[in-house]
């Protein structure tokens, strides 16, 4: 049973400032007004949000993509996602993402987890789908999208995680989920 979390540390925004609208994300810095009556400010990256998909064929291979990220200069593995565009449910565009990327559908969706990867700055929320009886299609990828389809089994994806070869968060998580929904399915089934 999870304790329940105050919501006595509130702060009242008191004025807002945009610094930055972009295609991804905007910044805006807020001036707030803390619970003891003194003030600060606070700098605030809004981000749609992100779907993302563990790909799971029935022998356990798990689907990435391969791609180079500027921000950390280095290609990395990460499992498919993408952007929320505006107003987008994100089952709908975790199924959107799952075929231009890898060009796959699925029959079973199921979501693992929600979570904010910056809350300290950024309003960006994830969705990790589990996506499984797959069929196989071709990518459709966005202009100017490069990448490389990879296919892991999932205890070598695990060992991948805990050995830093995978450094996507949003990927390790899926991961991890995945690999103890498996663990949880298998002890259900034996104990039937």
């Amino acid at each position: 049973m999870s304790e329940k979390l105050h919501s006595d540390f509130i702060e009242t925004i008191t004025a807002t400032k945009q610094m930055f609208q972009g295609k991804v994300f905007d910044v805006r810095v807020v001036d707030v007004e803390l619970i003891d009556g003194s003030t600060s400010f606070r700098e605030i990256v809004d981000h749609h949000g992100v779907a993302c998909i563990v790909a799971l064929d029935s022998d356990q291979t798990i689907y990435f993509v391969e791609q180079y990220r500027i921000s950390v200069a280095e290609t990395i593995l990460e499992i498919p996602a993408g952007k929320i565009e505006s107003g987008e449910e994100y089952l709908i565009c975790a199924k959107r993402e799952l075929q231009e990327e890898i060009g796959i559908t699925a029959e079973k969706w199921e979501l693992l987890t929600k979570f904010y990867p910056t809350p300290g700055y950024c309003s960006e929320e994830i969705h990790i789908f589990l996506a499984r009886d797959l069929i196989h299609g071709k990518p459709n990828l966005d202009p100017g999208e490069f990448l490389r389809v990879k296919r892991y089994k999932l205890d070598q994806a695990l060992k991948m995680v805990t050995s830093n070869q995978i450094k996507d968060s949003k990927t390790m998580l899926g991961i991890l989920l995945t690999a103890q929904k498996i663990r949880e399915e298998a002890r259900t089934e034996s104990a039937e």
